[in-house]
C-alpha cells in the first residue's frame, strides 16, 4: 500500500514487514514490528518519529510493544504500525485515522491518558529510554495522486 499526502510531500510505501518513508529530500527505510489495522489512501495520517537513545532498543521495543493500548476503541482510529529505522535512532509510529478530528478527540480522550499515564514519570519510557527532544511529528491529510 501506498500513502501519498494531499500536498505530494510524503509518500509511505508499506510492505508485510517493511516500509519506507520518501519525502522531498530523502528515503528512509524501516522493518515493521507492529501491525494493526488495514492502510488506505484516505484520512488523516500521523508519524510520531521517536528518538531511541542508544543501547535502549530493547527496552524501547518489549515496554512498547506490551503496553496496554486503548486505540481499538476510539472512534475514528484505523490503523497502527511501529516501525524501526534500518539506518538512526528513530522509530515512527504511524496511526491512521478517519479524519484530524477522531486523531485530537484521541489526544484529549482518557483512553489517550490511560494509554500514556506513565510520560514524565520515574517509571515512563521518556526517562531513560527516548529522548523527548529529539523526538517529532509530522501530521497530514491523505489522498495525494
Amino acid at each position: 500500500m501506498i500513502l501519498i499526502d494531499k500536498d505530494q510531500n510524503y509518500r509511505v510505501i508499506i510492505k508485510e514487514n517493511f516500509a519506507s518513508i520518501r519525502t522531498n529530500t530523502e528515503t528512509k527505510y524501516y522493518t515493521i514490528i507492529e501491525n494493526r489495522g488495514d492502510i488506505e489512501n484516505s484520512g488523516y495520517c500521523v508519524l510520531n518519529n521517536v528518538y531511541v537513545n542508544e543501547g535502549m532498543e530493547g527496552p524501547f521495543e518489549a515496554r512498547f510493544l506490551s503496553r496496554q493500548s486503548n486505540l481499538d476503541t476510539v472512534d475514528g482510529y484505523k490503523a497502527l504500525r511501529v516501525m524501526k529505522s534500518e539506518s538512526d535512532a528513530y522509530y515512527v509510529i504511524l496511526s491512521l485515522w478517519e479524519e484530524e478530528e477522531d486523531f485530537h478527540n484521541w489526544q484529549n480522550s482518557t483512553q489517550y491518558q490511560s494509554t500514556h499515564k506513565k510520560r514524565g514519570t520515574q517509571s515512563g519510557l521518556d526517562r531513560d529510554v527516548v529522548d523527548r527532544a529529539q523526538s517529532f511529528n509530522f501530521r497530514f491529510s491523505l489522498g495525494g495522486e
